[in-house]
Parts: structure tokens; sequence; C-alpha cells
């Protein structure tokens, strides 16, 4: 997705699952509840601290909390939801490590006592909020045994892995990316999760898999990671695969390691995740237009112009300039490489407080956990700003089970272009 999280290299392997919630008394009374009285609520929102890391990565993704306090003030202004009031609490969190994201979860759970919480997570922070807290969050999704110690729920606007690999390797396999072919699996060492998925996948789709590998150099050694897919090329070339699915991180470091590397072996590609593959299609070194033909790539994320596009998006991000008429807001659609990021803040922002006021509303009078949970339980075939399809909360689909983006290689248009979406 175009969002931070993107720019600052995968941080998380997801997979969803049902959240079980403790049992809690009927009578529970929002009074009771943390961060939730007669006529408010507080909503923890964190966001990447850009500044503390200016020095690894220059980016300017917007104002977070421009952008979410005028979505907030706007719900409030027209009376809040179910008669309460949003207050929000802010908390930068350095994307480096893992002492800001702990910082910020004590600072909003146990000092400010927020209901919920959303905005940016890293892996390692979400066990402080669901699990040592209970707290709710929106903006991340769980690992399956992650979500299994989980006393709280947790959602997400994009789809995550669980429900996302078997979509498309299913696509995948009704394009004949399979058939007839012997195919080989690689992923880097933070893929292993996902790995395992794919491997289900593919056993489904009665893929012929002759090999599999896996990259454990770290990304700190470029040079030994590249010799390494290197050592993996001629190993699959080997077993005769023709077709190589690069799982995770390794959607950018297959080809970039082909590249460098000057392999005459240059087998079909497909790529499990859109954005990694797109790093690599972005590299301002070029890009070799033999390792992507005929590629095939899939994710959670729109083109711009659908995201940017859609009527709600449009009238939430105009929503944000009002209320900061001197910000600038980039357009994504027309941006060029050098263009600032500024489109990130209201494209995380708008998704997000628009699920929130849609959990909220759905849970009624009485807000506890519970309540929430049962709201979002509620929510099917919604739309949220800039998703580009519909959302189904129910059955268990934390992360709405949301649409599917499907993508190919552009040799004209030099860049990977949208082929269908998956509902």
């Amino acid at each position: 997705m175009r969002r931070v999280l993107a720019m600052l290299g995968p941080l998380v392997v997801v997979v969803v699952t049902a959240v079980q919630l403790p049992s809690m008394g009927a009578s529970a009374a929002a009074s009771s509840t943390p961060g939730v009285t007669a006529s408010t609520i507080k909503v923890g929102i964190t966001y990447p601290d850009v500044a503390a890391i200016r020095s690894v990565i220059n980016v300017d993704p917007g104002d977070y909390v421009s952008a979410y306090k005028a979505l907030i003030n706007q719900i409030n202004h027209s009376g809040g939801i179910n008669g309460r009031k949003i207050a929000p609490v802010f908390s930068a969190v350095n994307p480096l490590g893992t002492s800001g994201a702990a910082t910020a979860c004590t600072q909003l759970t146990e000092d400010d006592g927020v209901f919920v919480v959303l905005g940016f997570f890293q892996t390692a922070d979400t066990a402080c909020y669901l699990d040592t807290h209970a707290t709710p969050i929106i903006g991340q999704s769980l690992t399956t045994q992650e979500s299994s110690k989980a006393q709280a729920p947790w959602y997400n606007d994009q789809i995550s892995q669980s429900e996302l690999v078997p979509k498309e390797m299913a696509y995948f396999k009704e394009q004949g990316a399979f058939a007839g072919k012997k195919v080989a699996v690689v992923g880097t060492y933070a893929d292993t999760q996902e790995m395992a998925l794919v491997a289900t996948a593919l056993r489904n789709a009665k893929a012929h898999v002759v090999a599999t590998a896996t990259n454990s150099v770290p990304d700190t050694d470029t040079t030994a990671q590249v010799q390494e897919y290197g050592v993996i090329a001629e190993k699959f070339k080997s077993a005769g695969a023709d077709v190589v699915v690069a799982v995770g991180n390794s959607g950018n470091g297959w080809p970039s390691a082909l590249q460098q590397n000057q392999s005459t072996y240059t087998p079909r590609l497909i790529a499990t995740d859109y954005n990694d593959l797109d790093a690599y299609v972005s590299n301002k070194a070029g890009v070799s237009q033999q390792i992507l033909k005929n590629v095939l790539t899939a994710g959670p994320t729109p083109p711009a112009k659908v995201t940017w596009d859609d009527p709600t998006m449009k009238s939430c991000v105009a929503t944000i300039q009002k209320a900061e008429p001197n910000a600038s807001i980039s357009n994504p659609v027309t941006a060029t490489a050098s263009t600032p990021v500024t489109y990130t803040a209201p494209e995380t922002a708008c998704p997000q407080v628009a699920l929130l006021k849609a959990i909220i509303t759905a849970a009624g009078k009485t807000l506890t956990t519970q309540t929430f949970a049962r709201g979002a339980a509620s929510l099917k075939g919604i739309s949220l700003p800039g998703g580009g399809g519909t959302f189904n909360f129910s059955g268990g689909h934390n992360d709405g089970n949301g649409p599917v983006f499907v993508y190919t290689w552009s040799p004209s248009g030099n860049k990977l272009v949208l082929k269908t979406t998956l509902g």
C-alpha cells in the first residue's frame, strides 16, 4: 500500500483468525469501561515518528495529527457517535526498534486509559494492547498464535495474508500459471509464516513444486543476500523450475538479485506481494524486461487512481484540506519519484476513522469491548474510503476480507498495471 508501512519495509507477516473474547457480564455498563463515559470515548492514535528516522529514510507522509483531528472534529460537530464525542489522544512512535511502540502502549493504556487504539502498529506491540491491557486496536492484523492470546478484538482495513494467499493462488491457477509447470518457491527469513500459507495453497492448487528455498541472509548484508539468491537460482535451475513463486520480501530481492547477478535464468515470476515487487520495479537503477515478462502479483493495494478517485476518499481528503488549507496534500495519481508522499496520512486516517465510526455506531449506546466486537461482526458489505471494494467483518473476518488487486507487467508503460480485482 502507498502508506508509510510500505515505505519503511515489510514489518509484519499477518494471518487472520477469529478472536475469542474474554467473558464479560451482561450487566457491564459503559461507565465501567476504560475510556468510555456517558459523553465521550477516549481514542488512542499512534503514528510513525518520521522525524526520528530522518537519518535513515527521509520521507514526508503528511500530517497525521491534523488528518485524524479533522475527521474526528467532523464527527464531533455532527453530534458524535450514539451521543458520545471522540476524545483523541496522540502518540508518535519511532518505527526503529520496539521501545517507541512499548512507550506508546503504556502511555495510551495505563496513563491515558483509552478505549481503543488506531493508527500505526508493529508486530511486537500488539500483545501489549490486546493481551496485557485488553485494549481493542484498528490498523493491524494478527497471526493465528497471536490472535489465540488476544483478550480484545483487532481489526484492519486491508485483507491479511491468510485470506489473501489462497485467493491469489487460486486465481493464478485459473490463469494457467502452474499448469504443466515445475514450480519453485523462494522467501526470506522474515517470510516463514507466509511461505507456509503459500505451500498449502500450492498443494490445494495441485501445483508441481520441485524446490523450496529460504534466503536467510539479513537485509543488512545486501551483498551476501544477492550472492545467496544466486546460489538459490542455480538450485532452482537444476531442478528444472520454470515458474518461481517469490514470497513476501523476496518479491523484491529475487528479481533484484537476478538482475545484479546478470543471470540468464529467468523463469516466470509470481510474486505474492505487490508492494515488494513494486519496490523492485521502482528501483532507479532500472529493471529487466526479461525478468518481468508475464509476471503476476497481487495484494490489498488498489491503484492510486482507484483510491484517490473514490468519491468517499475525495470527500474525506476535502475535509482534511478544509481544516488545514495551507497543508500540502499531494496527488498519488500524478506523483513522480520526487513528489512528497503527503497523501499517505489522509490515505491512512480516512479508512481507519470510517471503520471506527462504523463499529462504534453498530455497537450501540452501551459501549464495551464485547459490544464493540459484536458491532464489528455485524458489518457486511460496507465500503471504506479508497478501499476499491466492499468489506465483510462478519464470520471472524477481522481484516474485512476485502478486495484483492491483481497486477501484471506493462512493457510499454514500464510499470505494473491492474489486471483484475478479486472480490
